[in-house]
């Protein structure tokens, strides 16, 4: 027997909803549902008339339901979440696309320092001055417009770069643009 345990992140993350990635996979996911038949019989039909990428599309919608990389405190799961962690490098997950610290998404759960040390990774120290002997609310909010565009993720959300894809992107910033590639 086959199974699936769909995660549900809105669980851990209030608000994952509405963010750009959940809207897209919630898309994702009703158009899926569109064109899926009602009738469980012809399903495997469906699935075997669809062209090949489309199937690896549905796939990996169907597998991403299954991915639980969500990290809580009460948590011991460390082959899990270091298979997630894996997953999420061979796919090269880039989360800048999709999450920025706000005060309802991080800077409100986090501690005083933890704010600090965010602004002065993306910011710089002066910044993180600035805000130190603010009340936690306000150095929230001001956290969240100083991190804004700035792209920085706490660390369980950065993605270390294949070492493969680290090595040949140093090389290519190094070499001269090929003539044909301009053409």
């Amino acid at each position: 027997m086959v199974g699936i345990q769909p995660v549900r992140c809105d669980l851990a993350a209030h608000g994952i909803e509405d963010t750009p990635a959940g809207k897209m996979w919630s898309d994702r996911h009703a158009n899926w549902a569109r064109q899926m038949p009602r009738d469980v019989g012809a399903l495997w039909e469906f699935v075997a008339e669809l062209d090949h990428d489309s199937r690896m599309a549905l796939f990996a919608h169907c597998v991403a339901l299954t991915v639980n990389a969500v990290k809580l405190p009460f948590d011991r799961r460390p082959r899990a979440l270091a298979a997630g962690r894996r997953l999420a490098e061979a796919v090269a997950l880039d989360m800048t696309a999709y999450w920025r610290p706000t005060v309802r998404s991080y800077l409100g759960r986090v501690t005083k320092a933890n704010i600090l040390e965010a602004v002065r990774e993306a910011v710089g120290g002066e910044a993180a001055g600035r805000l130190s002997e603010m009340k936690k609310v306000d150095m929230a909010q001001a956290a969240e417009q100083l991190l804004a565009s700035t792209g920085w993720l706490p660390s369980l959300l950065r993605t270390a770069m294949p070492q493969e894809q680290a090595g040949g992107q140093t090389e290519a910033q190094g070499s001269e643009p090929r003539a044909e590639a301009a053409e």
